[in-house]
């Protein structure tokens, strides 16, 4: 049986492993509050700039706004689509 030196040790080590994780969690939510800051900006952009058909008329009016993607529920899945963006 372990004695409680090994026991201590290995809650240190699970404690340590445990703060990782949290830090890694903040990242990747900081990342992706950044992508999608980007994202909106992108579409700001796309929005802002007229573009011209092969008459040389602005369409940006007529064009339809650009849908807002549902926010994923997971932030496995944010840190997919994440990573997606940036590949």
């Amino acid at each position: 049986m372990a004695d409680q030196e090994e026991i201590d040790r290995l809650r240190a080590e699970l404690e340590g492993w445990r703060r990782r994780a949290e830090v890694a969690e903040a990242v990747a939510a900081e990342r992706l509050a950044r992508a999608e800051s980007a994202e909106r900006a992108l579409r700001a952009a796309e929005v802002a700039v007229p573009t011209r058909d092969a008459e040389g008329f602005d369409d940006v009016l007529d064009a339809p706004a650009p849908a807002p993607l549902p926010r994923p529920a997971t932030l496995r899945e944010r840190w997919r689509r994440y990573t997606e963006t940036i590949n």
